[in-house]
């Protein structure tokens, strides 16, 4: 199944912050949560990619759809995801991707529509053994 990855402007926001003093001050960081548009609830194990002209950074969200990309190169960035059962596409789409900036962090919520005809009842996660 195709993931969706439905992200509005107003639901891809890049906020920036100051780091934290534990990660390295030549670097930007992205933080943020994956949420399931309908039911507004974290999406655990989503796969985000953090993609830039240069590098690809990749991280699974956690239980509770929470994610970090602690040591980005600064660049422009645009944030991608997909889950089994989601459709996946990159954003911002058709506008410049947001640059990010050394010694910052950016928070960012992404939300993933359903695929058409996935419902929570009965799915199954894809491992990398099946075929």
């Amino acid at each position: 199944m195709h993931a969706v990855l439905l992200l509005a402007l107003s639901h891809f926001i890049f906020s920036p912050s100051p780091l934290d003093w534990w990660t390295p001050q030549g670097s930007a960081a992205i933080s943020g949560v994956v949420i399931d548009e309908g039911s507004g609830r974290g999406i655990a194990g989503a796969i985000v990619y953090a993609v830039s002209d240069a590098n690809i950074s990749e991280t699974v969200s956690d239980s509770n759809g929470r994610f970090v990309f602690l040591t980005l190169l600064p660049s422009t960035y645009r944030l991608c995801a997909s889950e089994y059962g989601y459709v996946a596409q990159c954003y911002p789409r058709g506008s410049r991707p947001e640059e990010l900036l050394a010694g910052y962090e950016y928070g960012a919520t992404v939300i993933l529509s359903r695929a058409i005809g996935q419902t929570n009842a009965g799915e199954r996660r894809v491992t990398k053994g099946d075929t």
